[in-house]
């Protein structure tokens, strides 16, 4: 189960809605004595590598995600320094559900195969996923839900979410 505190779950919905039409990313980072996650926003770079190279990155930010490999890592160095780790990452879908898409799974096998027995890079990660409609307009747009899914020995599958 995700533990989050109510100000960075307002901080991802607030960076998801300021976002859009693009998906919104970041990671979350486990503060170990209380196992609450906490979050780094991070900057959505799936657009600027759509445009430099559609051949490699054909999905434009309304559709994909991706995180900056140095940024991910200061983070992840950052938490390791605290005794924290780095429990998962969430974004954003647009104008649809929250939903852990073939494409979200795809990028948790980066490393390992993807063959059956075999884990994902790291099974211990957790991904939150919100639902942004909107219009032209900021104050037409909602977060209209968020689904939390984890890595469950075989498959991902929904894992709850606890606002604390």
């Amino acid at each position: 189960m995700l533990r989050i505190a109510r100000e960075d779950f307002d901080r991802i919905c607030a960076q998801a809605l300021a976002e859009y039409p693009h998906e919104c990313c970041g990671l979350l980072v486990e503060d170990m004595p209380s196992g609450v996650s906490a979050v780094h926003t991070c900057t959505n770079v799936q657009q600027q590598r759509h445009e430099e190279d559609p051949k490699h990155y054909p999905r434009d930010a309304s559709t994909a995600y991706l995180i900056d490999a140095g940024e991910q890592l200061r983070i992840e160095e950052a938490a390791e320094k605290t005794g924290g780790r780095v429990s998962g990452c969430y974004h954003s879908h647009i104008d649809c559900a929250a939903y852990f898409s073939a494409e979200d799974e795809r990028r948790t096998w980066i490393f390992n195969s993807r063959e059956a027995g075999d884990d994902p890079d790291d099974p211990d990660a957790m991904y939150l996923v919100l639902s942004v409609y909107g219009e032209e307009t900021s104050s037409q747009r909602k977060v209209q839900g968020y689904k939390c899914f984890a890595w469950d020995g075989s498959r991902y599958a929904e894992t709850g979410v606890e606002i604390v």
